[in-house]
């Protein structure tokens, strides 16, 4: 009996400080991924005629600030909007993010559902198509 209650502390122990670990991979991280991209027909050659839009996660110990940030072809940046939200990390080690759905009612981050996979913060989205994309976010370091 000893034995088999020694075992269980054991493995919430073991559980307890791998669920700790990819929280560690979080809190005071910044990850970046690329969502998507937008090439606009002109008349004229205009350089600045593409867009890549990019989302970046900024995680605290209890809340996560998200940007959707255009980056033109020819290197103009322009931030679209920044939220801060709650978040944790839950079962499946998916992050939930506790948003308010009326501002993201038309926007990426509705259908967007984000994960830590072998250490790595991994975005599915699915397309109108109900197709499933897959972002990975790289981390930067923000000075």
């Amino acid at each position: 009996m000893k034995k088999q209650i020694l075992f269980l502390l054991f493995i919430n122990l073991f559980l307890g400080l791998n669920a700790q670990s990819n929280n560690d991979i979080l809190i005071n991280q910044t990850f970046i991924s690329m969502i998507g991209s937008v090439c606009e027909e002109t008349p004229d050659d205009n350089p600045c005629a593409g867009l890549e839009i990019f989302l970046i996660l900024n995680f605290s110990k209890n809340n996560v600030s998200i940007l959707e940030k255009e980056v033109s072809s020819c290197g103009v940046e322009n931030i679209n909007y920044t939220l801060d939200y709650k978040w944790e990390l839950i079962q499946n080690h998916e992050i939930k993010i506790y948003n308010n759905p009326k501002e993201i009612a038309y926007d990426f981050l509705k259908n967007l559902v984000i994960k830590v996979e072998n250490k790595k913060v991994i975005g599915y989205t699915k397309r109108g198509d109900k197709k499933t994309d897959k972002f990975e976010f790289k981390k930067i370091d923000i000075k």
